[in-house]
């Protein structure tokens, strides 16, 4: 790894404002979908409103509602298709670009998709042990 001054770390985190995508194709639907890395703090907002808690006892329990996660993942990641058009949600019913997805979309493209938006957002990503 290259040696840098503190002031080179410091331009290059001014300069981190871009976020990775990538477009995947989904094969059974055979469209394109085009997704943008989400920072911490939109990750973790969507996984608190995706958790389930239950008290019972004096104790509470936490269940993560893994599909409502990867809908909103998708749906916050997402810059095309446009799951919010209001054909599509005239056509499927639905109250939203979520519950458009939802009814849209398999449960493996949708574990699929949300993969691919935590691979964006830097999970699953290997750090590097700095030497001194």
């Amino acid at each position: 790894m290259e040696q840098l001054t503190e002031e080179q770390i410091l331009q290059r985190l001014l300069d981190a404002d871009a976020v990775p995508d990538r477009t995947v194709r989904l094969e059974r639907l055979n469209i394109p979908v085009r997704l943008r890395g989400l920072t911490g703090k939109q990750v973790f907002s969507i996984r608190e409103r995706s958790t389930e808690r239950k008290e019972r006892r004096g104790q509470t329990t936490e269940r993560l509602d893994e599909e409502l996660f990867n809908v909103s993942l998708i749906a916050a990641s997402t810059v095309s298709p446009n799951w919010g058009d209001p054909k599509l949600l005239a056509k499927y019913g639905a109250s939203g670009p979520e519950e458009a997805i939802k009814r849209l979309l398999l449960a493996g493209e949708l574990s699929a998709l949300g993969d691919v938006v935590l691979d964006l957002s830097g999970f699953n990503t290997e750090l590097e042990d700095v030497k001194n």
